[in-house]
């Protein structure tokens, strides 16, 4: 046939098409399709499309034969548009009878013509393409052919109308590897359905747009179009799941609320997963669609994890039952709400009670939904009452900035924590103690009244470390005891002095208790035996020069004077209380004298005009300013403000953990001791101070030895009766100050640990940030504000930077100062893990394994862990096996499990 004839009869056949009458033409009954069930035979509930293929059989969309879906089955052309259609909610618009003619080339099934030719008038078929298709292939029907991937990717984006998705995507690239091998006007199309994730690959980079579909498969392309092209089936309702008992829902929908009854036949599904779920599984108050028979639910899914709720936090202040209304500050604003009987009232124990039993001042939480015109009150959850009790226990925690207490309840054994009044009294033998709560310290015995929820009292049974100020008096010879007139008061007191006390004086090193001078004010910390650990001098000030040169020295009148680096002459008299070291041993002042020569280098200290130190110059300890190669020297910038030059000769270089190290390892603004020469006129070592953070394993207060662990898990047992050691707050403390678990900062001066200094480590959830601050609420509930400064490290993913902006409310973090005493916020991204089982009489949480060379699927559960959803606290026992969890550690301690949705 000439090919001008062959098209003048296609187009004759469409005219045809749109003018003849129809007719009837029965379908085949090996073909015929019977009404839509709800389960089919060669469906189970395990199937990977059963929810698809369930929901489409509910709304009339796919049909079995014989009680049979056959989901394996190729689907053909014809079965595929006829799918299509009714998708679109079109069916009841097809003409049984089409006197329709297509080319005698247009070959299909009587009984699907009606879908095909309504399918032609709607737009989900080219009329041109599918004619050109069949032209092609003459000896096979154009209706029994099988679909291919791209032919029904292109029926479904026009069916759900996003024909212009497809266009605009037209000329990009398939991204899938055979994406060559997309015919000719399909790519858009592939692209179209990739992005609105209608379909994916049959693997993770290959999408065989010509390899054939399953009806399994092209249910669920379907399903999942339904969020993009929403029809009103027969029996359908989309609303808001408003409640639900063991026996029914209800929906709350444009109409007002209806209630649906479940059977044994009920499918019930989620948004997020293929697998059937029960209804204790679905979130209240989101998203649902119900497919009934009248009031019987037959079909119910979960749509999208989004609570159509609020939550109002305040004070509740009084309750006019009889009005169904009550008040309650939010802030600083009255709020008033209406609540009605279907509303639940529970206390913070979680008891339900009637709303007359609410108790002023009591923090509360309302819950509302925010779907409704006038919104309605779900339910009232107390989350404290006010607390007005006395009590007695033990410190677990002290907050000093809002000031908080937390204490192990002696009678209980609870913990319980109270926010404190910045006028609360601190008692302790009888004396309320200047300073506060900040006398109070972890561990402390304390008996404490509590008012309104707040603190008023605290009486310090029995302390850790405590101080008290006074003017000293005098010690005794072997410095077992001090006397000092107490602050405010008028008799003299005396104390025994610990073995391990560390005396404070600004600007001298290494002080003790012969350094005092009667008059001094002083701090004295007290431990739980009443004896002195530490001596801080408060009002006097030991001036410091280095690198001064004698002028002179008259050993009658024990008179030296010398002068500075500034050439300031300095006269001070020496004492046999002056103490005087050379190279770390220390002298008398008869075995000195004939070493204070004219010209010597040395540091003194002193106070007016004593002198109470004298060293003769063996080291310089500073900040580097530079290092000339050239003149071989360095300046330093010692720690009285000054610079200070001295030359080198071929130092020896000492850094912890670098071996050998070498001067060009000395780095600008490394602080550094430079060790000097028989002359004093050279540095002929220079020692690097660095500080590396290490975990506390354990403390030996006998042998004065203490195991650190460093963050690679390798444990150190170190001698620590030398060091110098401090809390966080900077304060010095002795060696049954610290205890396993602190994390600490460990300061080397060149090879040789020097001093330790805790560091405080906090866990929780960002709330907010701002570009100075962080705040986060930690896992005992206290708001923490973390000023940000200048310098201070996020670590996110891996990734180290000096931006906030990479934080955000919820994240859970560990907050603390790095080796270089600069803020460190580390995100925690947790661990996600399978639930399966909680052993609640050994508390360990069974997770499970994601293969079986996979050792970490228990965990221990403490009594401060934390089991939350979303934002809310839930009991452990609310997990179920199958649920997606996120486990939060902290130094290898499980501080958090979070359910996801």
């Amino acid at each position: 046939m000439p090919q001008r004839n062959k098209w003048r009869k296609v187009v004759s056949s469409i005219v045809m098409f749109s003018l003849l009458s129809s007719y009837l033409i029965a379908a085949s009954p090996v073909l015929a399709e019977t009404s839509a069930i709800t389960k089919f035979s060669d469906v189970p509930s395990g199937h990977w499309a059963a929810k698809h293929i369930s929901k489409l059989a509910l709304q009339g969309i796919v049909k079995g034969t014989a009680g049979a879906f056959h989901p394996s089955d190729n689907v053909t052309q014809q079965e595929a548009v006829t799918m299509a259609v009714r998708f679109i909610g079109k069916e009841n618009e097809i003409k049984q009878d089409p006197a329709v003619v297509f080319p005698p080339t247009f070959k299909m099934n009587e009984y699907f013509k009606p879908y095909i030719v309504l399918a032609f008038e709607q737009g989900l078929l080219d009329r041109t393409d599918e004619f050109k298709q069949a032209e092609a292939s003459p000896a096979d029907a154009w209706g029994s052919r099988i679909a291919t991937r791209e032919w029904i990717t292109k029926l479904i984006i026009k069916s759900i109308g996003q024909q212009s998705i497809a266009d605009n995507l037209a000329s990009s690239p398939v991204s899938f590897s055979d994406g060559k091998s997309v015919s000719a006007g399909f790519a858009g199309y592939v692209n179209a359905a990739v992005s609105l994730k209608l379909v994916n690959g049959v693997t993770a980079d290959k999408f065989e747009p010509n390899g054939a579909i399953t009806r399994a498969a092209l249910a669920t392309m379907l399903s999942r179009a339904e969020r993009l092209f929403p029809v009103a089936y027969a029996g359908q309702q989309t609303g808001i799941l408003s409640g639900s008992d063991s026996s029914s829902i209800r929906v709350y929908g444009p109409q007002g609320e209806t209630n649906y009854q479940l059977t044994p036949e009920t499918n019930i599904y989620r948004f997020d997963s293929e697998k059937t779920s029960s209804l204790d599984q679905l979130n209240p108050y989101t998203k649902v669609m119900v497919i009934a028979d009248g009031d019987k639910a037959l079909y119910i899914e979960q749509l999208d994890g989004e609570q159509h709720i609020e939550k109002i936090a305040g004070t509740f202040d009084r309750v006019i039952a009889a009005d169904n209304k009550l008040w309650l500050w939010v802030g600083d604003e009255p709020v008033s709400v209406v609540y009605d009987s279907t509303a639940v009232i529970k206390d913070a124990s979680g008891a339900v009670i009637p709303v007359t039993s609410l108790i002023k001042d009591s923090k509360v939480e309302i819950t509302r939904d925010t779907y409704r015109d006038k919104p309605l009150v779900l339910s009232i959850t107390v989350q404290s009452a006010p607390v007005n009790k006395s009590g007695q226990g033990v410190v677990k925690a002290i907050q000093q900035t809002p000031p908080v207490l937390t204490v192990v309840n002696s009678v209980s054994n609870a913990e319980e924590t109270y926010s404190v009044s910045p006028q609360a009294d601190v008692v302790w033998q009888g004396t309320i103690l200047q300073g506060g709560i900040s006398q109070v310290r972890a561990g402390d015995t304390v008996t404490y009244e509590v008012k309104d929820s707040i603190v008023t009292k605290i009486s310090v049974q029995q302390t850790t470390s405590k101080t008290v100020q006074g003017e000293f008096y005098s010690a005794s010879d072997d410095s077992k005891t001090i006397q000092y007139v107490r602050q405010g008061g008028t008799q003299l007191e005396a104390k025994f002095v610990a073995d391990s006390v560390v005396v404070t004086i600004e600007g001298l090193t290494g002080a003790s208790m012969s350094d005092l001078v009667k008059g001094d004010n002083l701090e004295l910390t007290l431990n739980q035996n009443d004896q002195v650990t530490a001596v801080k001098v408060l009002d006097r000030k030991v001036e410091m020069v280095n690198g001064a040169v004698i002028v002179s020295y008259d050993p009658d009148l024990k008179a030296l004077v010398v002068k500075s680096t500034a050439g300031k002459l300095i006269p001070v008299y020496l004492s046999d209380k002056t103490k005087i070291d050379y190279n770390g041993t220390a002298m008398t002042l008869n075995a000195a004298g004939a070493m204070l020569t004219k010209n010597r280098k040395v540091t003194i200290g002193y106070t007016d005009d004593k002198a109470v130190i004298l060293q003769f110059v063996y080291k310089y300890t500073g900040t580097v300013v530079s290092i000339n190669s050239s003149t071989n020297q360095i300046t330093l910038m010692l720690s009285n403000g000054s610079p200070f030059t001295i030359a080198m000769d071929a130092p020896g270089v000492e850094i912890y953990g670098k071996s050998p190290a070498t001067l060009s390892d000395v780095k600008t603004g490394d602080t550094v001791t430079a060790l000097l020469n028989a002359n004093q006129d050279k540095a002929v070592a220079i020692q690097v101070q660095t500080a590396k953070q290490l975990e506390i394993v354990s403390v030996d207060l006998t042998a004065k030895k203490v195991k650190l662990k460093s963050p690679d898990q390798v444990t150190t047992e170190w001698a620590a009766g030398t060091w110098d050691l401090f809390n966080e707050r900077g304060d010095k403390i002795a060696l049954s100050g610290l205890t396993a678990g602190q994390v600490g900062n460990l300061t080397f001066m060149g090879t040789t640990a020097v001093s330790f200094k805790t560091i405080a480590v906090t866990n929780g959830r960002i709330t907010s940030v701002a570009a100075d601050k962080v705040v986060l609420t930690d896992y005992n509930g206290a708001s923490i504000e973390v000023p940000l400064g200048s310098t201070y490290t996020v670590v996110k993913n891996g990734a180290s930077g000096s931006s906030a902006s990479v934080l955000q409310a919820g994240d859970r973090v560990e907050v603390r100062k790095d080796a270089k005493e600069q803020i460190l916020i580390t995100v925690n991204s947790g661990i996600t893990k399978t639930f399966w089982k909680f052993d609640s009489s050994a508390n360990v949480l069974s997770v499970k394994r994601s293969s079986l060379s996979d050792s970490n699927y228990t965990y221990q559960v403490t009594a401060k862990t934390i089991v939350s959803q979303g934002n809310t606290a839930i009991p452990i026992t609310h997990l179920k096996d199958g649920d997606s969890i996120v486990l939060y550690l902290s130094q290898g301690v499980l501080v958090e499990i979070a359910k996801q949705p």
